[in-house]
């Protein structure tokens, strides 16, 4: 259901919310996307209701996320602040217009748009609720029918250059892995899109060369969809990882688009959406029917993050042991490429994060949570961060910034003062070699439960070393 026009003060009225209330839930999303710096004063809402001032990006956009998830029907932001509009550019839902895709070329038609709109911000898409998000999965990204091209006069592209442009993908992934979706990054991997994009749409090609195109185009999107999460970019990162559903479906790539499903219900769960996420993971394995041993591995820890983020103790104890379990037996199979980095190691640390989510919302054992999450956490940290003093980089940097953050909260919850602070030091070591805006906001989070711990004479000494290092990047 949607309305056609609504003022901030209807939906108020709506919602049964006040203003508090709603910063209140704001705030509530914002700590569970990492952007602890946008974090509003409680009364920060009444000048918005009684004197129509609208706030600076991208509280607008989340306003309006949590009151659509609040109503049941979605609200734009420039319905809430119509006055304000100006020439800012259009928003929209990441699910939106996703229903009258019928061929591939409406699929590369609207990746070819979105990725010269996240160029030139002519539309800022945010992200969608979570059930929106499962409905454009189950009834919308399927049925593009693929064909070959053969147009007079244009130049068939030559399986040489698809080798060349599968082997540049692939090490833009591993690029990703070890310093993360900085501006640079978007930037290039956008560019890369949209030169494939273009031989795609304009070249000619047999079928099983514009298959390979189309394979590069799905994996590309995909990446985006991660490298736009980890700049905290939810509805970019959405729409990408749909787009990528969509082509992988045309394809007949079950196993692909699975797996772009599990990234889905993993950025779900850091929005927010935990039960829409564990119900994008029951996607993902309806749609390759003979699962890959590797891939049912990668779909059980999303599962896991997702049981986390809804509190379901049981269900994350299930998905990381079931799926460890089949890791462990992993040199019986041959991995499927886009699965290249899944390892015991990785998962351990997924599975001691999810620990640490949990213990945050599970009172009553919340010491046993924590204790398990720093044992699980500690040797997944040590396993990717260089030994102090040895000078060698990070062989995963990303990784090993977001694990050692996940480790210092624990050691927080957990009263650990010294280990808290000596892992947030490895960490701010670990500042230069990423670009992971996802990984600072992570950081950055800890610094008000440092702060309150200052009259402690390591935070004392700490605190000024990690406001010097979170300023210069």
């Amino acid at each position: 259901m949607a309305q056609e026009s609504i003022s901030l003060t209807d939906a108020l009225r709506l919602a049964e919310w006040s203003p508090r209330q709603l910063v209140n839930a704001i705030n509530t999303r914002l700590t569970r996307q990492g952007r602890d710096r946008y974090r509003l004063d409680p009364t920060a809402g009444y000048p918005w209701v009684r004197r129509g001032f609208r706030p600076r990006p991208p509280i607008p956009e989340v306003a309006a996320a949590v009151l659509s998830e609040q109503l049941g029907f979605l609200v734009q932001s420039q319905q809430l602040w119509p006055e304000h509009e100006g020439g800012a550019a259009p928003v929209r839902d990441a699910a939106a217009d996703l229903d009258d895709i019928t061929c591939v070329d409406d699929l590369t038609h609207r990746l070819s748009s979105l990725s010269a709109a996240t160029t030139t911000s002519h539309h800022r898409f945010v992200g969608s609720s979570g059930a929106d998000l499962t409905a454009a999965v189950l009834n919308q990204m399927g049925g593009a029918a693929f064909a070959p091209r053969n147009h007079a006069g244009r130049e068939r592209v030559l399986p040489e250059q698809i080798e060349l442009i599968s082997t540049h993908v692939a090490a833009l992934r591993r690029l990703d892995d070890r310093h993360g979706g900085g501006a640079l990054s978007l930037r290039y991997v956008t560019a890369e899109l949209r030169s494939v994009l273009d031989l795609f749409q304009y070249a000619n090609y047999e079928r099983s060369a514009g298959r390979q195109l189309l394979t590069t185009i799905a994996d590309l999107a995909q990446l985006l969809g991660w490298l736009q999460f980890d700049s905290g970019r939810y509805g970019p990162a959405e729409r990408y990882l749909l787009l990528s559903v969509g082509v992988c479906r045309s394809l007949g790539a079950n196993d692909r688009a699975a797996n772009a499903i599990g990234m889905l219900s993993y950025v779900s769960a850091f929005a927010g959406h935990g039960e829409q996420a564990l119900q994008l993971v029951e996607a993902a394995r309806r749609e390759t029917p003979k699962i890959h041993p590797i891939l049912h591995a990668r779909l059980l820890g999303r599962e896991a993050t997702a049981a986390a983020a809804t509190g379901d103790l049981a269900r994350f104890r299930r998905s990381s042991d079931e799926a460890m379990r089949l890791l462990l037996d992993r040199e019986r199979w041959e991995t499927p490429p886009f699965l290249y980095y899944l390892t015991a190691e990785q998962l351990a640390a997924e599975t001691g994060q999810g620990l640490a989510v949990l213990a945050e919302r599970c009172v009553s054992s919340r010491n046993r949570l924590l204790t398990e999450a720093i044992t699980t956490l500690r040797p997944a940290v040590h396993a990717v961060t260089p030994s102090p003093g040895s000078g060698s980089p990070a062989v995963y940097a990303r990784s090993a910034l977001l694990h050692t953050t996940f480790l210092a909260r624990a050691y927080l919850l957990h009263g650990d003062l010294a280990h808290a602070v000596a892992s947030m030091r490895a960490a701010v070591g670990l500042l230069n070699q990423v670009q992971s805006p996802r990984g600072r906001a992570y950081l950055q989070s800890l610094r008000p439960a440092l702060a309150r711990r200052l009259r402690s004479p390591l935070v004392a000494e700490f605190l000024p070393e990690l406001d010097e290092a979170l300023s210069l990047v």
